[in-house]
């Protein structure tokens, strides 16, 4: 078993610098050559054995596209918990709700049925923001049947190898805008979710590029005891087409460092201060002075032409305020395109 891999590892690194050997094109070798090959990098690259094999299945694991699977399941490891399905929710300003998710497995359909379910949440809402950055998953299952619960169509959205989801027709349980957060660190089912998401309902995906590890994969063991996930086949969304292999890309792209961006996720709401910072001083070091509110009578004297009192404050009237200005400019450009959804959706 050993000897096998250390073959096919050689081979994937032979793979990887064959445009280097200048044996391209036409000049494919043969595997009568393969041991010549394999004899010429051994002696050629300055390498010990175990370095040289080292490399050599990095390579493979490029070139191929195999997954190691870490703590030697699906599962993950006991050291290293696997996230919350649902990460968090929140209720931004204008009634945008925004759900993150922390990985797409088995049970995540159930969980975010439950939170759209919940009527205290959801009342009044005018759209929602799914947030899939720094979201992962092998569930693809979970992934069809999540997409499912947005789309009003009858037959299957999402393919894999012998298996399909299909959307829930008049059963579809949101119907509100929504957009979709993604980066490079959207990965696996969640790849495939964002896809299904995006054909289905119409929601763009905001952000950046995703990481490009979407498709059907199987599970093998090595003799080690290591566990690997191969590609074994492509997905194929609602109208039959395959997803293409590589990143997917974002209809809006908004780059941001990656610590920046994890940052944000620990506190999503973040508002920036008047002054245009997420700090809690003004530019010259002093405390932000908080905007003077807007009041009702404020309204009806701009409605009707008139100066406004700038001393003028009603005490007895709901004071209207400014919406907030998210600091996470990913969110912050969701938000206001749902909200501009939203607005749209009522006055057709």
């Amino acid at each position: 078993m050993r000897e096998t891999l250390r073959w096919i590892e050689v081979l994937a690194l032979f793979l990887v610098m064959l445009p280097t050997l200048g044996l391209q094109g036409d000049a494919t070798p043969s595997t009568t050559r393969l041991p010549e090959l394999i004899q010429v990098l051994r002696t050629n690259l300055t390498l010990g054995s175990a370095e040289f094999e080292a490399q050599a299945s990095q390579a493979l694991i490029e070139r191929f596209g195999v997954r190691p699977v870490l703590g030697g399941s699906t599962a993950g490891s006991t050291n290293n918990p696997a996230p919350e399905l649902i990460a968090r929710r929140e209720r931004l300003d204008g009634g945008i709700l925004y759900l993150r998710l922390g990985r797409v497995d088995l049970g995540l359909p159930t969980a975010l049925r439950a939170a759209l379910n919940d009527k205290v949440w959801t009342t009044n809402a005018s759209g929602l923001v799914l947030d899939l950055r720094f979201t992962s998953g092998d569930s693809l299952p979970a992934a069809g049947e999540t997409a499912s619960l947005f789309s009003d169509r009858t037959e299957a959205i999402l393919h894999w190898d012998s298996g399909s989801s299909s959307g829930s027709g008049a059963q579809r349980l949101w119907s509100l805008p929504m957009a979709v957060l993604v980066n490079n660190r959207t990965e696996g089912a969640a790849e495939a979710l964002a896809a299904a998401l995006r054909q289905e309902t119409g929601s763009p995906l905001i952000g950046q590029a995703t990481a490009g590890r979407h498709g059907v994969f199987r599970e093998v063991g090595l003799g080690d005891g290591t566990r690997l996930q191969v590609p074994a086949g492509r997905i194929r969304l609602g109208d039959g087409l395959t997803l293409a292999a590589g990143p997917i890309p974002p209809d809006i792209r908004i780059p941001v460092p990656e610590n920046t961006e994890r940052g944000f996720l620990g506190n999503p709401t973040a508002a920036l201060k008047p002054n245009g910072t997420n700090g809690i001083t003004g530019a010259n070091g002093s405390a932000s002075l908080p905007r003077r509110k807007v009041t009702e009578a404020d309204l009806v004297r701009a409605q009707r032409s008139e100066p406004t009192d700038s001393t003028t404050e009603t005490h007895t009237t709901e004071k209207a305020t400014a919406p907030i200005r998210l600091a996470d400019p990913v969110l912050a450009r969701a938000a206001d395109l749902v909200r501009g959804l939203n607005a749209f959706q009522k006055a057709r």
